[in-house]
């Protein structure tokens, strides 16, 4: 079941596998997703409503439940927000040595859309984009 987050300590304790935290959930355009299997996180995706966009900042999967189509649910429900909000678009960033992000973006419908230089460090990042509308 997806399901909107706001507990700190149980985000934190989710991404902890993959060297990530949250220090503060107060801003106003960030939000938090999990899928979740009894009461315990899965897969979780961290995005940011502003205004008629959403930007996803990450998304993880317990490796145990990868390749089952959890992501791809956690990314219809950003869809569907998005449509329900009146968002022109879903933007993201992917190292370009990311392929598998990149292919499952791809499968999702995201389209690259430039290249941004040195986004990670030394680093290239590609931009990402599903139209809305």
């Amino acid at each position: 079941m997806i399901k909107e987050l706001n507990d700190i300590k149980l985000i934190n304790e989710f991404l902890k596998e993959f060297n990530q935290s949250i220090e503060n959930i107060d801003d106003p355009f960030k939000k938090y997703i999990g899928y979740m299997i009894d009461d315990k996180i899965v897969a979780f995706l961290n995005y940011s409503l502003i205004y008629d966009r959403i930007e996803i900042e990450y998304i993880y999967t317990n490796n145990a439940y990868r390749n089952k189509g959890i992501a791809t649910k956690l990314i219809e429900y950003l869809i569907e927000l998005g449509i329900k909000n009146n968002c022109l678009n879903i933007t993201l960033e992917v190292r370009c040595s990311n392929k598998t992000a990149i292919n499952f973006y791809q499968k999702n419908r995201f389209n690259e859309v430039s290249i941004r230089k040195n986004y990670y460090d030394n680093e290239d990042g590609i931009l990402m984009l599903r139209e809305l509308v």
